[in-house]
């Protein structure tokens, strides 16, 4: 994961442990693309907060995990629903479909 993003992270959640803050940053990463959500935390500030959502729901003890849990689903089924987010496959004449059948 970029140095940046989990620098950013790791001031929205409240920590220094970069280790903890990455390994959530790649668990996020890969529930989003388990529903289909691709994207770029550098560039696109949805997926950003999506990461920011669900760090907060994960780490450390807190009151409000449920709430960013909860925060995190809704975001990220919405990213899903939205069609914005679904990973790009070549067809086979060199291009780009962003086919249904992905």
């Amino acid at each position: 994961m970029d140095g940046r993003i989990i620098e950013r992270l790791k001031k929205r959640v409240g920590t220094r442990n970069d280790e903890e803050i990455n390994e959530l940053a790649m668990s996020c990463v890969r529930e989003l693309e388990n529903t289909g959500v691709y994207g770029d935390p550098a560039t696109d500030a949805l997926y950003y907060q999506a990461m920011v959502l669900y760090c907060k729901a994960n780490f450390g003890y807190d009151e409000n995990t449920e709430r960013f849990q909860t925060a995190f689903e809704k975001l990220r089924d919405s990213m899903a629903l939205s069609g914005d987010y679904a990973k790009e496959k070549k067809n086979g004449n060199g291009g780009t479909d962003l086919g249904e059948n992905l």
